[in-house]
C-alpha cells in the first residue's frame, strides 16, 4: 500500500509539471565551427606565368613577359618565400663573379622570404620580409593585392604614381599523387629556419664555419622546394642603384635556389634538383643532401669536399622546423 501511494504521488507530480508548462532542460548549444584559416587559400606552390604592366586606364604596357621562371611559396602556418629568375643569365668566368659580372647581374634574379597575412576584406596579402637578396628589402612589408581563381593566383603590387600597376600571374602546382609519396615526403613538407652550420674534417677535427643570419629551406606538397640563405653583417645600398662592389657584396652574402626535389629511403638523401639559381652557373643542377629528420629538426650534409688544405671536410647544417 505504501508502495502504490508513492507511485499515486509520483504520477500526480509528473501530471503538475506539463500542465504548468515545465519541460525537458533544451539540448546545449552547438559549438560555432572555427573560422576558416584565410592563409590555406595560398598553401602551396605556384609557378610564375607571367608578369605584365598596366597604365591607369588597364591598357597594356609592351608586352607581358613570359621570359622568366620562378617560384613563390606559401605555408599556411604563415612563412612564405619567392624566387624569380630570368632564363638568359650568363655563368661567372672561372673564379668569379667579378664586380663587373655581380652588377651585370643584378636584377636577373630576386629571392625574398618571410611571414605573410591576408587581409580578406581589402583583398590583399602582405609579405614581411625577414630576409632579402636585396640588402635593402630586410624588414620591409609588401602589399600585394591579389585574386584567386581556381589554381591561378594574380598578384598585384600597389599603384605607381601615374597610376600604372604590376600584374603577376602565378598557377598553383599540383600535390604529389600518393604513389609518389614516401613517409619522409609526409614528415618532410613545411618551412625551417636554419639553426646552424658546423664542419670537421674526416677525423673529426672541428673547421671554423661562417652562420647565417637567417635563412629557410621550404618544402611543398607539390614535390618543389626553396632555399633563401642570408649572412649577417649586409649593408644597405649608398645610392638608389648599387655599384660594382656593392653588388658583389650583395652576391657573396646570399644565396638562394630552388626545383623539384626528390627522396632516396633507402640511403636518406634527398636530391634538390636546381631549375633556378642565385648563381648563375649552378642553375640546371643537382644538389645531393643526406638527411635525418625528427619532429623538431632537418640535419643536411652534403656530400664531403675538399677545403683549400687538402683535407676532407663535412659540413652539416641544422635546420628547426618553424610551420605547424
Amino acid at each position: 500500500m505504501r508502495t502504490t501511494s508513492f507511485a499515486l504521488l509520483a504520477a500526480v507530480v509528473l501530471a503538475l509539471s506539463f500542465a504548468c508548462g515545465e519541460s525537458a532542460p533544451p539540448p546545449e548549444p552547438e559549438a560555432e565551427p572555427e573560422a576558416a584559416n584565410p592563409n590555406e587559400q595560398f598553401a602551396g606552390a605556384w609557378t610564375l606565368v607571367r608578369s605584365e604592366r598596366r597604365d591607369a586606364d588597364g591598357e597594356l604596357i609592351g608586352e607581358p613577359r613570359e621570359d622568366r621562371v620562378g617560384y613563390i611559396m606559401y605555408d599556411p602556418s604563415g612563412y612564405m618565400g619567392v624566387t624569380l629568375m630570368s632564363n638568359d643569365r650568363e655563368p661567372y668566368s672561372e673564379g668569379g663573379p667579378t664586380a663587373e659580372e655581380a652588377l651585370a647581374q643584378m636584377g636577373s634574379y630576386a629571392s625574398y622570404f618571410g611571414r605573410f597575412s591576408v587581409n580578406e576584406e581589402e583583398g590583399y596579402v602582405t609579405h614581411h620580409l625577414e630576409g632579402s637578396l636585396n640588402p635593402d628589402g630586410a624588414g620591409s612589408d609588401y602589399r600585394r593585392y591579389y585574386t584567386i581563381e581556381g589554381d591561378t593566383l594574380r598578384l598585384q603590387p600597389p599603384a605607381s604614381e601615374d597610376g600604372s600597376r604590376s600584374y603577376i600571374t602565378w598557377q598553383r602546382q599540383p600535390d604529389l599523387p600518393g604513389a609518389e609519396l614516401t613517409d619522409t615526403h609526409g614528415r618532410l613538407f613545411g618551412v625551417y629556419r636554419v639553426e646552424s652550420v658546423t664542419r670537421q674534417t674526416s677525423d673529426g677535427e672541428p673547421v671554423e664555419a661562417d652562420q647565417y643570419e637567417t635563412a629557410y629551406i621550404m618544402y611543398a606538397p607539390s614535390g618543389h622546394m626553396s632555399v633563401h640563405l642570408m649572412r649577417p653583417d649586409r649593408m644597405p645600398y649608398a645610392g638608389d642603384e648599387p655599384t660594382a662592389d656593392e653588388a658583389l657584396a650583395t652576391v657573396l652574402s646570399y644565396g638562394s635556389y630552388f626545383g623539384p626535389f626528390s627522396v632516396n629511403e633507402e640511403e636518406a638523401y634527398l636530391v634538390h634538383h636546381r631549375v633556378g639559381n642565385e648563381d648563375p652557373g649552378q642553375s640546371g643542377t643537382d644538389a645531393q643532401r643526406f638527411f635525418e629528420l625528427t619532429d623538431t629538426h632537418l640535419t643536411l650534409r652534403p656530400p664531403a669536399a675538399t677545403d683549400d688544405e687538402g683535407r676532407e671536410v663535412q659540413s652539416t647544417i641544422l635546420w628547426a622546423r618553424i610551420s605547424d
